[in-house]
């Protein structure tokens, strides 16, 4: 028996309603007509949580996804076109850092639903609305409708059920070389999504919000968004054991060997080592493995650091230390402005080497959100636990002066410092420090709050903070002067 049109088209309905996997196959040489669709499991894992998203089980989800893996087709063109093949009253608002991106995948789905293939199988259940019915916003007579709109820019007044951003930031921005990213991207982004576009949802409860992204700084939207529980499908180019969790949905990642690739259909490991050379180190870990930290660390790798211990707590395989001997120490200080729940941290450190010697040893640290009152009483603390710490670095910035000021008549040795260049040319001028061996840690064994300390350094200039980073540098800095 001859297989007619009817029948191929009947086919392609059973088929979308079997799920967003098989209706973007048949769909896909409508949208892309001269590239041939290669699937893989991971477009599978995509579909799969885009699926429970319109079903209601998944109402946060953040997607970590490198480039060129097809994530905008799938999340911004076929996921809302499916959807309204059955549902056509459900409501979109998708968003990109670029007008032009946005407006981009918003014509590409219209385009869809313009099309031969797509309203001979659906056009009976989805008719356009002539009155709006542009690139950018377009509505059906079912009362649905699409609005793309840029990060930061106006909604016009519509709620959405389920709201899609796309690279929130401009992945381009970020090279091998600098943080790129800068804090006012990241806060606009942040700002945008926890303002404007909360209160443009039908339902704070049952609708759905998506965020689709490379992760191109610790504190960019996507590590939000984790941080407060949105469910999380991460995938990596190349495999690391640990990386990524079960979803809700019973999702993990399908791959057991370490560096085994995600696509090397479409990314084999020649292509990826040539466009990591052109990336940088940095930008690659960032966009196609998800890390904004390359492994072992940015500016400070992890495996500079040496680790010491006391001879109160003896540690076996770890050099211990004579406080005794260390005959020169001092205090350093980062200040904020302002005591504020989610701010800037005080970080305040004591630093010690020998006379002679180049060693660099820290001994202690106090950090917290303080205001002036806080940090004068943490400054005072510290130097009754270290009296040896005579001279006290504060940066001459934020509430710096404050404190010197407030405390000229009850400590002594306090010195205002002059921030030296950019947060980044002060760290890679203690670079050399670190990276010869130079800069010895406690023991997280015995200081606990070692772990933090090395992580936000590691990280940086991408990690969420820098408060850490900035008083050692200003300890070495110092340190290195006095000779």
């Amino acid at each position: 028996m001859d297989f007619t049109e009817a029948d191929s088209i009947a086919l392609d309905r059973e088929l979308a309603r079997d799920g967003l996997r098989a209706y973007l196959e048949t769909a896909w040489d409508t949208v892309e007509p001269a590239i041939p669709f290669v699937g893989n499991w991971h477009v599978d894992a995509i579909c799969d949580h885009l699926e429970a998203v319109r079903r209601g089980d998944i109402k946060r989800l953040v997607i970590n996804v490198p480039p060129g893996t097809g994530k905008s087709l799938s999340c911004c063109v076929f996921f809302p076109t499916w959807t309204w093949t059955d549902e056509p009253q459900r409501k979109f608002i998708t968003a990109s850092y670029a007008g032009l991106v946005s407006k981009r995948d918003s014509l590409r789905a219209r385009q869809l639903l313009e099309s031969k293939w797509w309203r001979d199988r659906w056009g009976q259940q989805m008719a356009p609305n002539s009155d709006m019915w542009t690139a950018a916003h377009y509505k059906n007579q079912q009362g649905g409708f699409r609005l793309g709109v840029t990060v930061s820019g106006s909604v016009m007044g519509e709620h959405g059920d389920i709201q899609i951003v796309d690279d929130p930031l401009k992945p381009l921005e970020v090279d091998g070389k600098s943080a790129a990213v800068t804090d006012t991207a990241l806060q606009k982004a942040s700002v945008w999504w926890r303002t404007t576009m909360t209160s443009r949802l039908v339902s704070i409860k049952d609708s759905a919000r998506i965020i689709i992204m490379q992760r191109l700084h610790e504190g960019d939207l996507a590590g939000e968004a984790v941080a407060a529980g949105y469910e999380h499908l991460l995938l990596p180019m190349a495999y690391e054991a640990g990386c990524g969790k079960t979803t809700s949905i019973g999702w993990s990642d399908p791959r057991e060997e370490e560096g085994e690739l995600l696509f090397p259909e479409r990314f084999p490991e020649e292509d990826l080592e040539l466009i990591e050379s052109e990336l940088g180190a940095r930008a690659y870990a960032a966009q196609y493995q998800q890390r904004p930290t390359p492994k072992g660390g940015n500016i400070f790798k992890e495996t500079d650091f040496k680790y010491y211990t006391t001879e109160d707590h003896p540690i076996p395989g770890v050099p211990t230390i004579q406080l005794s001997k260390l005959d020169h120490q001092i205090q350093s200080w980062d200040c904020t402005f302002k005591e504020t729940a989610n701010g800037s941290y005080v970080v305040g450190q004591v630093w010690a080497q020998t006379r002679g010697k180049q060693d660099l040893y820290l001994l202690d640290q106090v950090r917290d959100r303080w205001g002036l009152t806080g940090t004068c009483d943490a400054l005072k603390g510290l130097t009754v636990k270290w009296p040896r710490a005579y001279r006290k670095l504060v940066e001459n910035k934020a509430n710096g002066p404050a404190v010197e000021d407030a405390l000229r008549d009850k400590v002594t040795g306090i010195v205002l410092v002059e921030p030296g260049g950019g947060k980044e040319e002060r760290a890679h001028a203690a670079e050399p420090t670190v990276s010869g061996g130079l800069v010895w840690l406690p023991h997280k064994a015995i200081a606990p709050w070692v772990v933090g300390f090395v992580s936000e350094a590691t990280q940086f200039p991408v990690a969420a903070r820098d408060d850490q980073v900035d008083t050692m540098t200003q300890a070495i800095y110092i340190s290195r002067l006095a000779g």
